[in-house]
């Protein structure tokens, strides 16, 4: 399908939406370039907004019975958080996760008609034409939305009901981040960020 798409030409009937393309796949070219340290601002900022709310509940006189347990709760969470932000500015955890998600197995459905994409590296991505290229990105940053998304529903879904009392539903963002797994999966934007 690829080789379909390659030969035709997207900037010709495109054309008044170049800028706005050569800004879409510059902004993601960056993004994956450095998407080590959007895990590192991500995971940093969960790891200080449960210190924070952890304290607060700390200090806050309702609590009754479990106060013990919400304290160690928030205390280890927050440590395990602020190790992780940590371990991914190094970026051996995220080859550690394309090794994992490279042998289990991934529905990727999208994938499976446009089988170059998982051969196309991050240094590659200029050989593609503009239009080729925005959507290579935009699958990529599907994948990126889903790792995202299950990463902030499982820290919901540990700490939500007992420290950060946010409005926000777990569940929400895991079916939408699991929705898009299937769609393209995790392995094509990790690919990218290591």
């Amino acid at each position: 399908m690829l080789d379909y798409l390659s030969e035709f030409d997207f900037s010709e009937i495109f054309e008044p939406l170049i800028p706005f393309l050569n800004g879409f796949n510059n902004f993601f070219y960056v993004l994956f370039k450095h998407a080590n340290y959007l895990f590192f601002s991500l995971f940093l900022i969960l790891s200080v907004l449960l210190l924070i709310n952890a304290r607060e509940r700390e200090y806050d006189e309702r609590v009754h019975g479990k106060e013990e347990l919400v304290k160690k709760r928030g205390r280890i969470g927050m440590a395990i958080y602020f190790i992780l932000a940590f371990a991914f500015l190094s970026e051996d955890l995220l080859k550690s996760l394309f090794q994992l998600f490279e042998i289990l197995p991934e529905p990727a459905i999208l994938l499976g008609y446009m089988e170059d994409f998982n051969s196309i590296s991050l240094n590659d991505v200029h050989s593609l034409n503009i239009g080729l290229r925005a959507l290579f990105f935009f699958i990529n940053s599907l994948s990126l939305i889903s790792l995202l998304l299950i990463i902030i529903g499982i820290y919901l879904m540990f700490f939500n009901k007992f420290i950060l009392r946010s409005k926000l539903k777990f569940m929400t963002f895991i079916g939408v981040g699991f929705f898009f797994w299937i769609l393209v999966g995790f392995r094509t934007s990790l690919s990218l960020m290591i």
